[in-house]
């Protein structure tokens, strides 16, 4: 019966270290030593299982993230989290895990904060915990944890323009959205490109210095769109292209042959793109290359 209640909350426990740490490994290894400790608990002193997992997954992140930041610091270009990739059936996914928080943007927006306001960020907003809850996750006073949340939520905004942080407050594009940017890149129609974009949107791009790309983000929409229109210009001639959803993302997808070779994810507020994520890194690509067509 115990290994039952687990596995039933297992894609909730992988959701949660993902938004966390955005590795799939990385979360993989916090779950499973969820499950170790699980196994090694009296279940008789465990009033709730959900609120106990979450806990425990929460603190073990806690740990990961201090070492995360510090492998951050060796990445070659840009880094941007792995795209989701549900580890269970998406008809029971839904049941299980909340939906919010699995985006690019999100994820990445995060990496703005240290580790106790990372967590604190993710109980409140994705899974609605209580001040008073994630007290003692981060063994903080519930008076502490209003003050870290406040802190928290001024940290993710962006303060500048060149400031790289997603927009905190941005949705997934729809795939009306991604279809009018492709086909507005297939045409080669800029000033159609440029009127899917907003005025300060950014490009950020990802491919642990394995495959090229653009070394910094670009910034604003007359930039991005030349950006997008000279790479593609210059793309190879059996590359073909197509939109594919993830459970939370659509992507542009290019292939070549039988290898995907790009994925370009993106982020919109009040109907224009405000962040484009761009994967190169093969070592990443690979959540994506089971998709199909949208």
């Amino acid at each position: 019966m115990a290994d039952q209640v687990f596995e039933t909350h297992r894609g909730r426990l992988h959701a949660l270290a993902y938004r966390m740490l955005g590795s799939h490994a990385d979360a993989e290894d916090a779950v499973q030593d969820v499950w170790l400790r699980w196994r090694a608990t009296t279940k008789d002193d465990i009033r709730d299982a959900t609120a106990w997992l979450v806990r425990v997954c929460s603190n073990i992140c806690l740990d990961v993230l201090k070492s995360a930041r510090r492998q951050r610091e060796n990445y070659v270009g840009q880094w941007l989290p792995e795209p989701w990739a549900p580890v269970i059936e998406a008809e029971a996914e839904n049941n299980l895990i909340e939906r919010d928080g699995l985006g690019q943007a999100y994820v990445m927006m995060l990496e703005r904060l240290g580790p106790v306001e990372r967590v604190a960020l993710v109980l409140h907003d994705v899974f609605d915990w209580s001040h008073e809850e994630i007290a003692p996750v981060i063994e903080r006073t519930e008076n502490n944890t209003r003050q870290i949340l406040f802190r928290a939520r001024r940290k993710v905004n962006r303060e500048h323009d060149r400031d790289p942080t997603p927009v905190p407050d941005s949705e997934a594009a729809d795939k009306g959205q991604v279809a009018a940017f492709v086909d507005a890149l297939i045409g080669g129609d800029l000033q159609a490109l440029i009127g899917q974009l907003a005025p300060n949107v950014i490009m950020h791009s990802d491919s642990g210095g394995k495959a090229p790309a653009a070394a910094n983000p670009i910034y604003g929409a007359e930039k991005v769109a030349r950006f997008f229109t000279g790479v593609w210009r210059k793309k190879a001639e059996n590359a073909v292209e197509s939109i594919a959803f993830d459970g939370t993302d659509y992507w542009l997808l290019l292939h070549e042959g039988d290898s995907l070779v790009s994925a370009v994810g993106f982020a919109q507020k009040d109907g224009a793109v405000v962040d484009i994520f761009v994967h190169r890194n093969p070592d990443k690509l690979v959540f994506l290359q089971h998709l199909g067509r949208a």
